[in-house]
């Protein structure tokens, strides 16, 4: 027999009902359908009766510009933002909070009342929350950070407003990590390059290691970025890959008595982040961690 909508339930949340007064923030990317975000959000507000949804739109960076002014036209709260145009978007900008000001990139457009577009930033904040979490805390700390791209950049500048005691930044192609290095040296944290070949040099007295690169991500997950014997117990362990929620190097991690902290704590801070910025509502982290993890055993069954 049919379900009616009254009765239908998605995941342990009843479906709420749609008006014409119900807010959206939309996610937009290319691609984006990939995403967790609507799925997990939808159901933490549910939870808590939210006139309020999440949906996803694909959109091309040709596109940008119509999409974000026509969206703010639409009265759509917010728009959460992901590759590619997490730095295309702040020539849309009238604001920027002091997150996106420090890394040059936004990952949500705020609409605000007074019709102004307000770029913030809430990678790093979601990474360092996500961290916390896990009672790795970063004050005083050395930090190894894998990775010379956007994702390294963003957590080294992030790490510099923590009171990090260092930053190593470790890359195949050592020029890439000095030109983090420079941008991170110019806030006053004692930072340093290094390539790949010098990891155990740039792992001694490391408090954290960070891996921002995607090896060991989804369909490769029997690749490591480091060998086994590079870990410790007293060296805390983040990967900030979520495709597998437990990559090889946080299993192994796991395995020699390291603390380890997976990827999907960062994307659903940020989810909590867009929520209260966008309509000032707190929504719960351990619902859309219980929503993911319901996604993924359906992805793999």
């Amino acid at each position: 027999m049919r379900q009616s909508a009254a009765n239908f339930k998605l995941g342990v949340v009843s479906l709420f009902q749609i008006s014409a007064k119900t807010q959206t923030i939309a996610i937009i990317g290319d691609p984006v359908k990939h995403s967790l975000t609507p799925r997990i959000q939808n159901q933490a507000l549910r939870a808590i009766d939210a006139d309020l949804l999440n949906v996803a739109f694909r959109v091309s960076p040709d596109d940008l510009k119509n999409a974000i002014f026509g969206a703010r036209a639409l009265g759509i709260v917010g728009l959460m933002v992901t590759i590619p145009h997490k730095e295309a978007i702040l020539e849309f900008c009238d604001e920027l909070n002091d997150s996106a000001t420090l890394l040059g990139a936004a990952n949500l457009l705020h609409f605000r009342e007074d019709g102004k577009i307000v770029g913030h930033s809430s990678d790093g904040w979601g990474a360092v929350k996500s961290l916390e979490e896990n009672g790795v805390h970063l004050a005083g700390k050395n930090v190894t950070v894998l990775g010379g791209g956007g994702s390294a950049r963003s957590l080294a500048l992030t790490l510099t407003q923590e009171n990090v005691a260092s930053i190593r930044l470790v890359n195949r192609t050592v020029s890439r990590a000095q030109i983090i290095a420079d941008e991170v040296a110019k806030l006053g944290v004692k930072v340093e390059a290094y390539s790949t070949d010098a990891l155990p040099e740039a792992l001694t007295d490391a408090d954290l290691l960070i891996n921002t690169t995607s090896v060991g991500m989804t369909p490769n997950i029997d690749e490591t970025p480091l060998d086994k014997s590079f870990l410790r117990p007293d060296l805390a362990v983040f990967d900030i890959v979520y495709n597998p929620l437990e990559t090889r190097l946080l299993r192994e991690a796991r395995e020699v008595g390291a603390k380890a902290v997976d990827g999907l704590g960062m994307l659903i801070y940020t989810n909590v982040y867009a929520v209260k910025v966008c309509a000032g509502l707190d929504i719960s982290v351990a619902i859309m961690r219980d929503e993911a993890m319901r996604a993924f055993a359906e992805r793999d069954k």
